[in-house]
């Protein structure tokens, strides 16, 4: 492939899809062309400069704003200075933050070019993890590059499309995924269980899931006598723990990948075997600010700000992702020349836990005692209401046992390193803001 074919690919991606092809023109060994052009494009430009990297992002930059000014939401906010720029990265601070809750406010039709909607528009919403889900397009010729990402990610070259399973616990709005597998309960999982173990099987499989639903599957192969053996696990959806991740290690002799995206601009970063998130630079551009707003150096934790550079039909632009990160200051030991972050969990859960013995745990750790019980508890609350005491709130399915609760009496205790721990079955459980939160401490300082 020349330079200037990749070039075009990688600041173009949605011109080399099979979204564009008349319909007797498409078909999976084209996709799957397209795909493999995709990633080696991608593939190359993990050795490219940061002056390079730079370069292609200002011109990415610089495509999507004017392109955001054919979209009513955007139109009065978008400066000539800012537009007439060869160099938008340096002044595009002068944009204010998006928020959800400033894009909840304002129509679909006002934030989303209708020309392309109309021809590659699929409507699509967030999971609701973190209040009222908000609903926007997604251009369907970033489909290619889409499955790309999730290959580079996973440190894959060459996988079909129908090799990859698909593991969540809602109805997932995305058109990308054949093998697509929902479960919101064991039940579910059984329900199903045959054909995903049929796939999983394969030697050259690829998982991609919610990490508490992938490892019920292969507790439930276990269980079976069935031998699971995917070539890779790509997890996302939720933080994937230390614990999570020795448990995967243990249990499988897949390679164990931490994907961090979200349903309104794709894939954004994935972790490497150091632990650090690597932002997918073509495509995203990240920045940390304070709660206020203002830029923070490198080191210091903020709000993660993102931009996606392909997002021309429906502009995501200092869009605030609900996360807080903090970027390394120095290259990463694994090699990766692309910027590195550490995440570090939802603006509403960022403390650290004190724990009796002076150690601190990410309240993540304290979720995961519920999600793998996801079948058993329609809801939950960990009430961190005293320094090393917590209330836990629970509305039971009918699958709920006294057996359950002794459990998760016990990991709670065990992890939180206190016996000052209760568990209350409630009907309902209150809000704090616009949706019950997981994690809330009731206490001061």
């Amino acid at each position: 492939m020349g330079t200037g074919m990749r070039e075009l690919i990688l600041e173009r991606p949605w011109l080399f899809t099979s979204e564009r092809l008349p319909r007797v023109g498409r078909g999976r060994s084209i996709e799957e062309f397209l795909v493999r052009l995709h990633l080696s494009a991608l593939y190359k430009n993990k050795r490219a400069s940061q002056e390079s990297l730079g370069a292609l992002q200002d011109r990415k930059l610089k495509h999507l704003l004017r392109s955001a000014t054919r979209v009513p939401f955007w139109e009065n906010r978008i400066g000539a200075q800012l537009l007439r720029s060869n160099e938008p990265l340096s002044l595009i601070r002068a944009l204010p933050v998006t928020t959800k809750d400033d894009l909840r406010r304002i129509p679909i039709e006002e934030r989303t070019d209708g020309r392309l909607a109309a021809h590659y528009g699929v409507l699509s919403h967030t999971s609701g993890s973190t209040g009222e889900p908000l609903a926007f397009f997604v251009d369907r010729r970033l489909r290619t590059r889409f499955w790309a990402l999730i290959l580079r990610v996973g440190g894959l070259r060459d996988v079909s499309q129908k090799s990859l399973v698909h593991l969540w616990p809602s109805p997932n709005p995305n058109f990308s995924f054949d093998n697509h597998y929902y479960a919101k309960t064991v039940d579910d999982l059984r329900e199903q269980k045959q054909e995903i173990y049929d796939l999983v099987s394969r030697p050259k499989s690829v998982v991609f899931g919610f990490p508490s639903l992938v490892r019920f599957v292969f507790d439930l192969a276990r269980q079976d006598d069935v031998t699971l053996r995917p070539r890779t696990v790509i997890l996302a959806g939720e933080a994937l723990t230390t614990e999570a991740r020795a448990w995967f290690l243990e249990n499988s002799s897949s390679r164990v990948v931490n994907l961090y995206g979200c349903r309104e601009i794709s894939v954004m970063a994935g972790q490497c075997e150091q632990g650090r998130f690597h932002e997918n630079s073509e495509d995203v551009l990240f920045e940390v600010v304070s709660e206020q707003g203002a830029p923070l150096k490198k080191g210091e934790s903020g709000r993660l700000l993102v931009t996606a550079l392909n997002n021309v039909l429906a502009p995501f632009i200092r869009y605030d992702t609900g996360d807080r990160g903090a970027f390394y200051d120095n290259p990463c030991p694994c090699g990766d020349r692309f910027p590195s972050f550490t995440f570090d969990g939802r603006t509403h859960d960022v403390s650290a836990i004190m724990l009796p013995d002076g150690s601190r745990i990410s309240p993540y750790r304290l979720t995961g005692i519920f999600n793998r019980r996801f079948d058993k508890i329609r809801q939950y609350q960990i009430e961190h209401y005293a320094p090393f005491a917590f209330r836990i709130l629970i509305i039971p399915t009918e699958r709920y046992t006294q057996e359950d609760e002794a459990g998760i009496l016990a990991d709670m205790k065990r992890i939180a390193k206190t016996d000052e721990v209760s568990v209350n079955r409630v009907d309902a459980i209150s809000s704090r803001g616009l949706k019950a939160l997981p994690y809330v401490k009731s206490f001061g300082e």
